[in-house]
């Protein structure tokens, strides 16, 4: 080491100044080392967070409008039966009082839909349908939040179609899907007959399915029924293989 070059007496001075510049040799190797250490952690973490960017679902990728829930018009009573809040993009049959911009309980941007039906007989429910290349497989996502008071609670309530009217059975669809695939769309996913109160949480149903090879349309919908309120933000079908 060059210190060891140094000529010093050997006075009691002498060899504290050298222990003293030996350890001060030490000290800057140890904070070299742990600044290179640092900008590795560092580049590694950057590369996570821009793979994670790189993964993060945006509108552009969306085949649903206004899948953000973000835009909505109210009409009078004289343009939807009972009047109320309209979801830009969406069908809503005939509102009845509901479906409801909601701008306290979200989970992203400025508003969601909350579902909730007034009364026995009326399902509240989204629907939009979008058009899908056969045989390609479509991601579906979307976050909800369900407070489950009482009743039948919500659940989705997806279709494919050949055309842009009509509906493909379930006994065709059986023939491409096994029973519990089908329900996943049909119910709360992943083999749930709907959807469980997430007792203040919002979560994220997540699933990927192929289309089958007779169908050209996609209904993505979700119900809600009387006794539940079920908040629904950033929906998702993307054509995974296009």
């Amino acid at each position: 080491m060059w210190l060891g070059s140094i000529n010093l007496g050997n006075t009691r001075t002498d060899r504290a100044f050298l222990f003293f510049m030996r350890y001060l040799y030490c000290f800057i190797i140890v904070l070299l080392y742990q600044s290179c250490v640092k900008e590795i952690g560092n580049e590694a973490q950057t590369e996570n967070v821009n793979q994670e960017e790189s993964e993060k679902l945006t509108q552009l990728m969306n085949l649903l409008i206004n899948g953000n829930c973000e835009k909505w018009v109210w009409f009078p009573s004289s343009n939807i039966k009972d009047g109320g809040d309209y979801l830009s993009g969406w069908y809503l049959k005939d509102n009845k009082g509901s479906v409801f911009c909601e701008s306290d309980i979200i989970y992203e941007g400025q508003h969601s839909a909350k579902l909730s039906s007034p009364q026995s007989g009326v399902t509240a429910f989204i629907s939009q349908k979008v058009e899908v290349p056969p045989g390609h497989r479509i991601r579906i996502v979307f976050h909800y939040r369900m407070d489950y008071i009482e009743g039948t609670g919500a659940r989705m309530y997806c279709y494919f179609r050949e055309n842009g009217t009509s509906n493909i059975a379930n006994d065709i669809l059986y023939t491409f899907y096994d029973e519990a695939t089908l329900d996943i769309i049909r119910g709360g996913g992943y083999d749930i007959d709907e959807f469980s109160d997430t007792k203040g949480e919002w979560r994220k149903f997540d699933y990927t399915i192929q289309v089958p090879a007779i169908a050209h349309y996609f209904v993505f919908e979700i119900h809600a029924y009387v006794g539940t309120n079920l908040y629904v933000d950033d929906c998702y079908v993307i054509d995974v293989d296009m």
